[in-house]
């Protein structure tokens, strides 16, 4: 895909045409700035999706969480995984506040299992 800038660029090469053509290019006093800010903001749209494209905002695998309460092995009970309630089915036994780790998200449901910290796979 071409660059942000030269697509911007074209745009206002576009609507600088459409405007000269028409004759609603009267005072270059409004206009400029007009078309700068224009610019500008056709940029910064540009950049946005090109720099998101591919990335998938609501993948929760790997992600790291804490739970609401108590949550035994094959239940559903609530986690907190980036600031939001979640309604999870456990792997394993989970205790109130333990960190969880996201394996899998399934609809509104996470699947999750307790993580392990560093202390405890050092000792294995």
């Amino acid at each position: 895909m071409a660059h942000p800038l030269a697509i911007t660029l074209i745009v206002i090469a576009i609507l600088i045409a459409v405007l000269v053509i028409t004759g609603y290019i009267s005072d270059p006093i409004i206009d400029i700035p007009s078309l700068a800010l224009l610019g500008f903001l056709t940029y910064r749209v540009i950049n946005v999706v090109v720099k998101t494209r591919g990335r998938n905002l609501y993948s929760y695998e790997g992600k790291v969480g804490k739970a609401v309460d108590d949550i035994k092995a094959g239940q559903e009970g609530y986690v907190i995984v980036e600031g939001e309630y979640w309604q999870a089915l456990a792997l394993e036994d989970i205790r109130k506040n333990e960190e969880v780790i996201v394996v899998k998200r399934e609809g509104l449901k996470l699947l999750v299992k307790r993580r392990v910290s560093d202390v405890e796979t050092n000792r294995v």
